[in-house]
């Protein structure tokens, strides 16, 4: 399935299966894979992980016993049979403006750490996305950064966007003025090249934006996707409506984008207090005597 992943999606699952599935499946027989079997991976799975991280293990075991189905070699997938486990609702965390200025003057001695982390907060794209940007998805002119898969060329590796779909991203001020003034690089088509020319690793920019956070003096652990859910917190407090937010983040689930409701507590109440019915009978209630 590599060429029909994302290279970091691909790594991904192929750790999965060899470190996880491996152990526990490797000695059996498609036949022999059973939905109780299925049921005591989920179980033993889920002593050493949380429950987001067994229940993404049984999607990928899906998707793998699906194609062994369409190959022929099973008549049934066995996790079809299988419940996911239940997951608690939980707040994405974000950082407040504040903090997010903080971090950001935490990052001022690095220039790609600065604007990696100025794309970020400003655009809610996601690690792979910004790490996969070039110049020719710059378009200051216009105000809009293109999230555009790659194809194989001079100094560009391909790369597919995680949902496959094609989105662009309105520029703000601040974020105009930041690549505006980023450094290119003579020989690199990419907006954050590595000193050779080539992409940044996630590994290294992630280490960097976690001690600039600690630089900050920041509580939270920051991390790359951290930027992407102070971006949605921040558009939905702002009042901007959900729909709006799902396709700027590229959700291809309103579901995923309704995590950031909590963000607007006042917009919900003022959603209630638009109802029409019963004001003028509760007013003269008082007027009316009691039966």
């Amino acid at each position: 399935m590599e060429t029909n992943l994302s290279a970091g999606r691909y790594r991904e699952v192929e750790i999965l299966c060899r470190v996880t599935f491996g152990p526990f499946f490797g000695s059996r027989y498609l036949k022999e894979i059973t939905p109780k079997v299925v049921e005591d991976f989920k179980t033993e799975r889920a002593r050493h992980v949380k429950a987001s991280t067994v229940n993404e293990s049984l999607n990928v075991l899906r998707a793998m016993l699906n194609l062994a189905v369409k190959w022929g070699h099973i008549q049934d997938n066995p996790v079809r049979q299988v419940k996911r486990l239940k997951l608690d609702a939980v707040e994405p965390p974000s950082l407040s403006a504040e903090e997010s200025n903080r971090l950001l003057e935490a990052c001022r001695d690095n220039r790609n750490l600065y604007t990696f982390a100025a794309l970020g907060l400003s655009t809610g794209m996601r690690i792979g996305e910004m790490l996969n940007l070039t110049w020719a998805d710059v378009d200051l002119r216009r105000r809009i950064v293109k999230v555009r898969p790659k194809a194989e060329a001079e100094g560009v590796t391909t790369w597919r966007v995680k949902t496959g779909d094609l989105r662009d991203i309105p520029v703000n001020d601040f974020l105009a003025d930041v690549l505006n003034r980023h450094p290119r690089h003579i020989a690199s088509p990419y907006v954050l090249p590595n000193p050779k020319g080539g992409r940044y690793t996630r590994v290294n920019l992630q280490a960097r934006l976690r001690k600039a956070g600690k630089d900050a003096g920041l509580s939270l652990n920051v991390h790359p996707h951290l930027l992407r859910h102070t971006f949605g917190t921040a558009l939905v407090a702002g009042g901007v409506d959900l729909d709006t937010v799902r396709r700027l983040m590229g959700h291809t689930d309103i579901k995923m984008t309704m995590r950031y409701l909590h963000a607007a507590p006042d917009r919900l109440k003022g959603a209630v207090e638009t109802l029409p019915f019963g004001r003028p009978i509760a007013q003269n209630l008082d007027s009316r005597s009691g039966g």
